[in-house]
């Protein structure tokens, strides 16, 4: 009785040790993903303006994808800022986070409220990029 009781921990113990590493490294898989998809919308919101000026509104298909492959001062800036937030450099990071917060103020300037509905998606973003989700388990501890 004993020995079974000995034998069936040994094995609970295998299969938790077993566990443990995989867990842990689908946490850290589940957070890179969400950091791919915070730099995507970024990038996506980067373009917002392109995609809602009047030029774009009223352009025949060539035209939009004309002006959808252009790109602006703005434009560039932003999606750098959305690079540089996603890289693993801290001085790109403090860097872009105060770029972010100057292009925020530039946008929060606009009139409408489809413009100041932008600059949120975009504050939204930029913090989740400057901030990412601390995993409970680094991956430097897996073992």
């Amino acid at each position: 009785m004993n020995r079974q009781l000995s034998t069936l921990s040994a094995m609970a113990l295998l299969l938790i040790s077993a566990i443990a590493p995989a867990s842990a490294g689908a946490q850290h898989a589940a957070s890179a993903e969400a950091v791919r998809k915070a730099r995507m919308q970024c990038i996506w919101e980067a373009k917002w303006p392109l995609r809602h000026s009047s030029a774009y509104k009223s352009a025949d298909v060539r035209t939009k994808r004309q002006l959808a492959n252009s790109s602006n001062p703005e434009l560039r800036k932003m999606q750098g800022v959305c690079r540089a937030l996603s890289s693993t450099s801290d001085t790109e990071k403090r860097q872009a986070r105060s770029t972010c917060q100057e292009l925020l103020l530039v946008k929060r300037m606009r009139g409408g409220d489809d413009a100041r509905l932008h600059a949120n998606r975009i504050e939204r973003v930029c913090t989740a990029l400057a901030d990412p989700p601390e995993t409970l388990m680094k991956e430097g501890n897996l073992r």
